[in-house]
């Protein structure tokens, strides 16, 4: 994993996170491809599940399968991966990491992790 956060960094990532679920909270929601069947759990804000939700109901039944994240140090990874994600699309060690640490923020919420995309194999 090339995502290297130190504690001290950890302990803010999560300070701003426990800020921004006081204004919307974390959820983990699970989206079905009507097409495939294809089955794809993910973490996000609830404002932001409501408009992805809203945007893809034509391609895939959303659903939020739990409410309420803890803020954890799993997820303060996940937010950091998220951030480096959004902004450097095409790194696909950085795409990597997000997905690891997707998967242990299900893992750590006794959620099935996402399966590996075949793409990848």
């Amino acid at each position: 994993m090339a995502l290297n956060i130190n504690d001290q960094q950890l302990e803010i990532v999560r300070e701003r996170i426990d800020e921004a679920n006081q204004k919307a909270h974390f959820v983990i929601f699970q989206s079905v491809e009507k097409a495939t069947g294809k089955v794809l759990r993910l973490i996000t804000d609830i404002d932001s599940f409501r408009a992805i939700q809203k945007q893809h109901s034509d391609d895939a039944e959303m659903s939020i399968i739990q409410d309420i994240v803890p803020i954890t140090d799993t997820l303060a990874r996940w937010a950091v991966a998220e951030n480096l994600a959004a902004q450097q699309q095409d790194n696909a060690t950085i795409l990597a990491d997000l997905e690891t640490c997707t998967n242990d923020v299900l893992t750590e919420n006794c959620h099935a992790a996402n399966a590996p995309d075949e793409a990848d194999n």
